[in-house]
């Protein structure tokens, strides 16, 4: 019986292919989504699932307490490393230092990578393969490094470089022993780059890293992993870490094991943790997001399905009038339905791996495995049945009499009030990221034109990694090609940034503040709000003045010329407000203090005349190596600081969704505007005959509809100025909620709509009367 169900689906299909490529490609579209989501759901579920003895793999904990209040954290004490190594239910330790984000200098300029420190264990028990090299490199040469197949393609463009060097801005040169196989599923562990841990005694001597090898204090810079001998030896290991339990002052540290399979999904109480996943909380929202969007297709299946409901009546009469029952014909349409979806699904699939080929933040990978076959299988069985539900039922009640001899006079929508809500529900949802992308587009471009108006080319930053720089800062300025050089914190937005309290009119705030120097507002040519620049003659050991931002000026009060020219208590010490500066040109305006702080300084900024900046940079290099030989310059272009890729990757993500919502949308409104046309054939025939022209027709019929996206707009347009109005609170004023932009964002989707409907209602401007008249 079954059998016969989906063969007459696939014939009805076939014979209606215009109905059901529209179908199907509605239904892939919102469910390329969904299909993204079970993948990234996936991924989640996958994440180091492929590490042999997985059950036997578990991560020490830290439990910290104090003063009653608990606290975990997924990291330890470097020493607990050695010390446990000879718990008899272990049979492998693994130890992790983590080094942060290093800059490898290429050719091409500078790439972050993420440092890590290990041992040759880490390749034992972890499922981790290499290319090309040896394990080995990490137990006898403090200058290996490991590089991902990712990282070494982004350092050299290939992965052939056994035994070439790269360097690093803060920890120096290293050669490369080995190029680690990207992993089959997605891990929590940072396999960017590894080092040797004989590395880490190394770089401490060095002061480039934390001296923080010896010490119990430091809980926060180290991993410990351990392979157990049994899977249930975690009761044996737990039992074991109790006698390290440390206690200093009113802190006591005890330790925890965590299976490595339990890491996902992200425990929230786990801190330092932030590579593992999704939490419970966020698979739950992801949930829902399939579920609003199973309904959101069930609904253009159902507009498109009432649309064809006419050209299908006679045939419901005819099996009904030979015998069918309307269970019959209710699985007979639930068959197409899921056929379609099925379908539909097959098409979504392959454009979800494209999506993941093209789009760098869709960077997840996951086991495409019988589990999530039967997943998404699952999904498409799901979404069918929705889909199929309320047509199967609203047409299996047709009766022979009546739909063979006029079918017209049947109200399919008696509830059309229903329908009218869903669309202005759709359309509003449409309206509402629609706005908020033109007003998010809009920012961008305008934070782009401020960074390119304001900050050129030919301007390069000098890292002091701690250094005094008035030696190196002498001798560049003398260089030919140079304009002018700069011992700042601050070059338009802050490098680095201090805090401060200050106490004004008994009102005490907590400010960033940066050191700036006097000569920076001169090089720039800012003009201040109000106040004058620093003296020429400021004094470099005893603070005398301050200058504040718009955005510090307004925290204490609304006129800024109120406070300019006042003296105020900073930390403890009495300085005098001489100036109040414009806001920075990109991101949210955050309160800010300038003040005059020389040894605070932590980079030079160089003004280069325009096309010497290769020259420049090459010659500061020099320089540097002079004075530092034991550290290598960070040198980079300040623009680049401001090139934000990830920001365009996820401007392009959402204008993708918001275009997939507006199209979703305008396919439900399809299916409606043809099946209103169809309705009201006779009365258009009759119109048409006492003399009604065709744009007449045309607007009688497209006037509700119209109406609708009205409807939606006077919903859509305030949440997306909510939108937008929480934006502007986070980004600042930069931020455009105008009537421009909203009524662009509006524009946009009501357009496509009315384009939509036009596209069906234009034929009631093509009625024939005769023919329609004849026919009733």
């Amino acid at each position: 019986m079954v059998k016969n169900y989906f063969k007459i689906a696939f014939r009805n299909l076939w014979k209606h292919k215009l109905f059901s490529f529209v179908n199907i490609f509605g239904l892939a579209l919102s469910m390329a989504v969904g299909v993204l989501i079970f993948a990234r759901l996936k991924a989640n579920y996958d994440t180091d699932h492929f590490h042999p003895k997985l059950n036997q793999i578990v991560r020490i904990l830290t439990k910290e307490t104090v003063e009653g209040r608990q606290a975990l954290w997924a990291t330890t004490p470097q020493p607990l490393a050695a010390a446990v190594a000879n718990i008899p239910s272990i049979e492998k330790t693994v130890a992790l230092r983590f080094g942060g984000k290093n800059n490898a200098l290429t050719n091409n300029g500078e790439v972050p990578v993420d440092i890590s420190f290990s041992e040759p264990s880490f390749f034992e028990v972890f499922g981790f393969k290499l290319l090309s090299g040896n394990a080995k490199g990490l137990a006898d040469n403090p200058a290996a490094i490991f590089l991902s197949e990712q990282t070494a393609k982004k350092i050299f463009g290939k992965t052939d470089i056994i035994g070439q060097t790269v360097e690093f801005t803060n920890i120096g040169t290293f050669s490369v022993q080995g190029i680690i196989a990207e992993p089959a599923l997605q891990t929590h562990l940072p396999v960017e780059a590894i080092c040797s841990m004989l590395a880490v005694e190394v770089l401490e001597k060095k002061l480039a890293l934390d001296n923080i090898s010896n010490s119990w204090d430091d809980d926060k810079h180290a991993a410990l992993y351990a392979r157990l001998n049994a899977e249930n030896n975690i009761s044996l290991l737990n039992a074991a870490l109790k006698n390290y339990s440390r206690k200093k002052g009113s802190v006591t540290m005890d330790f925890e094991a965590q299976r490595l399979e339990d890491i996902t999904p992200r425990t929230l109480a786990i801190q330092n943790d932030n590579n593992s996943g999704i939490n419970n909380t966020g698979i739950i929202i992801l949930l829902f997001l399939i579920l609003a969007l199973t309904l959101l297709s069930a609904f253009n299946y159902v507009s498109l399905s009432m649309a064809r409901a006419l050209s299908r009546s006679h045939e419901i009469g005819v099996r009904k009038t030979i015998g069918a029952s309307r269970w019959q014909i209710i699985n007979q349409f639930l068959a197409e339905a899921v056929v379609i979806s099925i379908i539909a699904l097959l098409f979504s699939v392959p454009l979800v791996f494209f999506l993941m080929s093209k789009v760098d933040i869709i960077n997840f990978v996951f086991r495409f495995d019988l589990l999530l076959v039967l997943g998404l299988l699952a999904y498409g069985l799901f979404t069918g049945l929705v889909a199929g539900a309320l047509p199967a039922w609203l047409l299996s009640a047709f009766q022979p009499v009546q739909v063979l001899r006029k079918m017209k006079n049947i109200k399919l929508l008696r509830s059309a009030g229903v329908y009218k809500i869903l669309i202005i529900i759709q359309f509003s949802v449409t309206i509402m990221l629609m706005i908020f992308f033109v007003i998010l587009t809009d920012f961008e471009k305008k934070n782009s034109a401020s960074v390119d108006a304001v900050i050129a080319s030919n301007i390069l930053t000098l890292d002091l990694n701690g250094e005094n720089y008035e030696n190196v800062s002498n001798e560049i300025s003398h260089l030919s090609q140079v304009e002018n050089v700069l011992a700042t914190n601050w070059f338009y937005d802050s490098y680095k940034m201090g805090e401060c309290s200050i106490t004004w009119n008994n009102t005490a705030q907590q400010f960033k503040y940066v050191s700036i120097d006097p000569k920076t507002i001169r090089a720039t040519g800012i003009k201040l709000k109000l106040g004058n620049n620093f003296p020429a003659n400021v004094s470099k050991n005893t603070e005398q003045f301050v200058l504040l931002n718009e955005a510090a000026a307004k925290l204490f009060t609304p006129n800024a010329a109120i406070i300019n020219g006042q003296n105020i208590l900073l930390g403890t010490a009495n300085v005098q407000v001489i100036g109040i500066m414009p806001d920075q040109i990109a991101g949210p305006p955050v309160p800010l203090v300038f003040r005059y702080l020389p040894k605070e300084v932590i980079a030079l900024t160089i003004v280069v005349k325009a096309g010497n900046e290769a020259a420049v940079s090459k010659a500061c290099t020099t320089i540097w190596k002079q004075y530092f030989p034991q550290k290598t310059p960070a040198i980079h272009r300040l623009r680049d600081k401001y090139t934000n890729e990830a920001t365009a990757e996820t401007m392009g993500f959402f204008a993708f969704f918001a275009l997939l919502v507006m199209i979703i949308a305008a396919m439900g409104i399809l299916g409606i505007a043809s099946y209103a046309v169809e309705l009201r054939t006779k009365e258009l025939g009759i119109r048409k005959v006492l003399g009604a022209n065709k744009i007449k027709l045309i607007w009688s019929v497209t006037k509700n509809f119209t109406l609708l996206i009205l409807y939606a707009g006077f919903f859509g347009i305030p949440a997306g100025l909510f939108c937008g109005h929480l934006l502007q609170i986070r980004m600042g004023s930069k931020v455009d909620i105008g009537p421009v932009n909203l009524l662009i964002g509006f524009s946009l989707v009501a357009f496509a709509g009315i384009v939509t409907v036009l596209s069906q209602t234009i034929r009631a401007g093509l009625v024939d009367p005769v023919k329609v008249l004849k026919a009733e």
